[in-house]
């Protein structure tokens, strides 16, 4: 399948007419170029192979050029990649011992994740791969070669491309910059390319070149002549020869093929140029001149596009010995290069097959099929061959789509997978096990098919282990699609089978405490279903959490006991119970619930480790969606804890994920996370921008996602002074948890800042209603931050000394929890009264206090309200408020962080899907911003970034 310099024939012509292509592309290469790509695009013919080895011929000689042609029958997932790095012996041998694994130094850390799609046999554990970590391998692997001298990437028909492949390289091209990669490809213009999405997207990007190669000019196509025939054609004859092949530089070569055979010493004249000689005898090829035998190989070989001569023959009705002989005739003829069984050109070989009537053709293709499968081939080879039929009428074949889903599963190619099984599927539309496959594998990508595939499947489905098992699928594919509504219904008609049918045993135990679980999961994650959670669980007993499955259960029961607003303490003991394990089994959704649980409770400690674990897994697996959900869990913890900086780092990264690189438009958490952190940073404008960007369908139905950005609008409102307007997102924020059933009053503290904003307006009755209405659930929930806020909340609504005392006790029982954020408003309140009362010491005291705590956290909304009254209160700052680290951006405190505890500068981009060129442009930004001259100076500068000042 590999490109080589053989296949540059002897007696190819010089390269004539195309000196401005050709200067284009060394001018935007410069050598190798870096992180660049040239594309040439034209019709069959025209020339696009001829020209991109010519560029390769002007290279530098120190680059390793790795290149692979695409056949036009298909491939399997990312035979286009092992076809570029086959030369390197990456593709072949036992992927137990393969050189990615081998601890090799330029292939150490995220290049191994590239290992499912090098090797025939996928993933080594078995295992589906995450398609985003395979490329985000293939990418670091080849920036290891890149490390070693510069490395070019050239694909030939790249309309043919498996989509895999095809994918990768438009990941590349995007994070190619500061590498020295290049990219050559052609792409045939009349074919429909299978993502014609990404073809457009590279060839839009800055560093592509788009080279649209014309037809030869007259004059080129007489330079053509000369150099082929010796003799200089005139005018008449290159008018002719224009008019017969419209300048395309391949039929120009067959009209010179057949000149030389008619007139050998014969003048070169138009007339020599007959009719006899149009399109119709250029595109045959010289087919009526084969024998039958000799058809029957060219056909073999249009067919299998392979280089096994005795699978040739033998497709072909013959044996090996025959079938060279007739090999070596179709080369003579021109049609075959001299050193392969490849046509010399696709218009060659489509010509073959278009002379072959359509249900022999068919044949050939089943035939082949039966043969490659015979003979041991990889199931994907195989399934090339059958993804040509319309149907699949043999239960051979079935298994044969099976197995190379599969494969394509376990290389992280869940798209060709579900090519694979729809096809199989036309064999018995109503074979459950291949519905249920196929929904497994579409639920990346469309996710309606997927879903629609498992309602069919549970209407054939008798058996109730069987209808566990895909109604636990559709649970967690309906998550993917955002609407567990039907979900929902189905788990809830499954459980009475569930607790009727299933016995005693443990996998049987497990499977029903794995369908109780997901209904919490799916039951929990819109509004209008959580009070039915809490009807079905009332009384539910918690389970031990001895297993994977009851860590599972006993998170999401304690996820809901939080919703519901059930004391913190007797949800704590739970809660510490599934994280106590540390598994990342089933999802997370248990740690995730159990977490949820504990950071509101102030137990900050031991959901920052489990954060963390998961982050560490996720990242070292490239899985850039869980990282990116981990981390905005993670920044909410931080932030819930009063560090900015560090809910900073991680929203930023989680953003950058969700919207850079893995596109997702539906994405909420990220966007409401980042715009809280700089709401806090005092840049309120630019989150505004961030919750813009949200386009959630149905946002207002979902549990979390919705009252997340309630807050996150009303907080921004209010930072930019509308409030009014953040008043209108809190009070529909409130009325929302309320007609949900949701009682926790820290989950989305809308009366705590609804309080607030009341008190701004001088309308303290509607705010003392609103504090009365939440004041139970509060007192319910426990913890000091939940009654140091209801303290706060009731200070600023209360005129006079009672106020100020509730505000004293809201410092009081703020002090030392973990609610810094609101400790700091609390004493700033607290300062701001004692100044209206013209208590001067007691407000400077108070609010020195404020700005100590509020610099250690990095709240810079909370710093430009307190100075000011500070200053107003005849007070002064004995140090300055900003540290220089305030200047760093999310993306520079990510990297400064990492750079800081030791980390290089590959272990950096790796963990944060970066590439090597942008850490160390966020690195040179952090120096220069730091006043520091390395990163040996970071780790003091961070650490010393907040010391009390006031």
């Amino acid at each position: 399948m590999a490109l080589t310099s053989g296949l540059k024939s002897e007696d190819e012509p010089t390269l004539v007419g195309r000196d401005l292509e050709l200067a284009l592309i060394r001018e935007h290469l410069h050598g190798t170029g870096e992180g660049r790509a040239v594309l040439l695009r034209g019709p069959a013919g025209i020339g696009k192979t001829r020209l991109m080895h010519e560029v390769l011929t002007d290279l530098d000689s120190d680059a390793r050029v790795l290149t692979v042609k695409c056949q036009a029958s298909g491939g399997a997932a990312y035979a286009a990649v092992r076809g570029l790095f086959a030369p390197l012996g990456l593709t072949d041998g036992d992927p137990a011992r393969h050189p990615l694994l081998a601890g090799s130094a330029a292939l150490a850390g995220s290049a191994a994740l590239a290992l499912p799609a090098l090797t025939t046999d996928g993933d080594p554990d078995g295992r589906p791969a995450d398609m985003y970590g395979v490329m985000h391998g293939l990418y670091w692997l080849t920036a290891s070669l890149a490390a070693e001298r510069p490395v070019v990437l050239a694909v030939d028909d790249l309309q043919w491309c498996d989509e895999a492949s095809l994918s990768w390289l438009g990941f590349l091209l995007r994070r190619a910059e500061g590498l020295p990669v290049s990219l050559l490809l052609t792409l045939r213009t009349e074919v429909e390319p299978a993502r014609p999405d990404v073809l457009d997207e590279m060839a839009d990007a800055s560093s592509c070149l788009t080279v649209d190669v014309e037809p030869l000019t007259d004059h080129a196509v007489r330079d053509m002549l000369a150099a082929s025939l010796a003799v200089t054609p005139d005018a008449t004859v290159v008018a002719r020869c224009m008019e017969l092949t419209g300048g395309i530089p391949f039929l120009v070569q067959l009209l010179v093929r057949e000149l030389k055979g008619r007139t050998r010493d014969a003048a070169l004249d138009a007339d020599a140029l007959h009719d006899g000689l149009g399109h119709g005898t250029i595109a045959r090829f010289h087919l009526d001149r084969l024998t039958p035998e000799r058809l029957a190989v060219a056909k073999a070989l249009a067919v299998l596009e392979s280089d096994d001569i005795e699978t040739v023959a033998a497709l072909a009705g013959t044996t090996p010995g025959p079938a060279a002989g007739a090999v070596e005739a179709l080369r003579t003829a021109g049609l075959l290069y001299p050193d392969s069984l490849a046509y010399r050109h696709d218009l060659m070989r489509q010509a073959v097959l278009d002379a072959t009537p359509a249900e022999q053709l068919l044949a050939l293709r089943e035939r082949a099929a039966r043969l490659l499968n015979d003979s041991g081939h990889p199931s994907d080879q195989v399934a090339v061959q059958l993804m040509h039929l319309p149907e699949v009428p043999e239960p051979w074949m079935v298994t044969v789509l099976r197995s190379a889903a599969l494969g394509a599963e376990q290389r992280g190619a869940p798209a060709t997978a579900g090519q694979y099984l729809s096809r199989a599927l036309r064999h018995d539309l109503d074979d459950i096990e291949l519905l249920s496959a196929s929904a497994r594998v579409l639920a990346h990508s469309d996710h309606p098919t997927a879903l629609s595939r498992l309602e069919h499947a549970l209407t054939l489905a008798t058996d109730p282990r069987l209808r566990c098992r895909l109604v636990l699928q559709y649970v967690i594919t309906s998550l993917g699609a955002q609407n567990s509504l039907r979900a929902f219904e189905l788990v809830g008609e499954t459980l009475p089978m569930v607790e009727a049918e299933l016995g005693d045993a443990p996998d049987e135990q497990a499977l029903r405490t794995l369908v109780e679980a997901m209904a919490l999961v799916s039951g929990l994650d819109e509004k209008s279903t959580v009070r039915r959670v809490s009807e079905r669980f009332r009384d539910h007993t918690l389970p031990p959490g001895e297993t994977a499955e009851e860590r599972l259960l006993l998170g999401m029961l304690c996820a809901l006991g939080t919703l519901e607003g059930r004391p913190a303490a007797e949800l704590v003991p739970a809660a510490e119970r599934v994280l106590r394990v540390g598994d990342v089994s089933l999802g997370g959704w248990g740690a995730l619930g159990a977490s949820l649980t504990l950071y509101l409770a102030d137990e900050i400690r031991p959901v920052e480790l489990v954060l963390t674990t998961l982050l560490e897994h996720a990242q070292k697996r490239g899985q850039a969606w869980n990282s990116a959900l981990v981390s905005t869990t993670r920044a909410q913890v931080h932030m819930w804890a009063g560090n900015i900086a560090q809910a900073l780092s991680d929203a930023q990264l989680a953003f950058d994920l969700v919207h850079r690189d893995l596109h997702v438009k539906s994405a909420v958490g990220p966007h409401c996370t980042l715009a809280d952190v700089l709401v806090l940073r005092g840049d309120a404008r630019k989150a505004e921008e961030l919750l813009d960007l949200v386009r959630r369908p149905r946002l207002d139905q979902f549990t979390l996602e919705s009252h997340t950005y309630m807050m996150s609008r009303a907080r921004t409102r209010a930072a930019l002074g509308d409030l009014e307007g953040a008043l209108g997102h809190l009070v529909r924020c409130g009325d929302s948890l309320a007609e949900a059933g949701i009682g926790n009053p820290v989950l989305a503290p809308w009366w705590y800042d609804a309080a607030q904003v009341l008190a701004d307006l001088g309308r303290f009755g509607e705010g003392r209603d609103v504090v009365d209405r939440v004041a139970p659930a509060v007192l319910r929930w426990g913890t000091p931050r939940a009654q140091g806020m209801l303290a706060v909340s009731r200070g600023v609504l209360t005129p006079g000394d009672t106020g100020i005392d509730e505000l004293t006790e809201a410092t009081r029982l703020l002090d030392g929890s973990p609610g810094r954020l609101e400790h700091a408003r609390a004493e700033y309140l607290l300062g701001r009264r004692l100044l209206e009362r013209g208590d001067f010491e007691g407000a400077r005291e108070r609010l020195r206090r404020a700005i100590d705590i509020a610099v250690l956290c990095g709240d810079r909304q909370l710093l430009d309200q307190a100075v000011p009254a500070l200053g107003a209160a005849g007070g002064r700052l004995r140090s300055g408020t900003e540290s220089p680290t305030d200047a760093l951006s999310g993306s520079e405190r990510q990297v400064a962080e990492r750079a800081a505890a030791g980390a290089t500068n590959r272990e950096i981009a790796e963990a944060l899907f970066l590439t090597q060129r942008t850490v160390e442009f966020h690195l040179t930004s952090v120096y220069r911003k730091l006043g520091i001259r390395g990163r040996g100076e970071l780790a003091a500068v961070l650490a010393a970034e907040r010391r009390p000042v006031g």
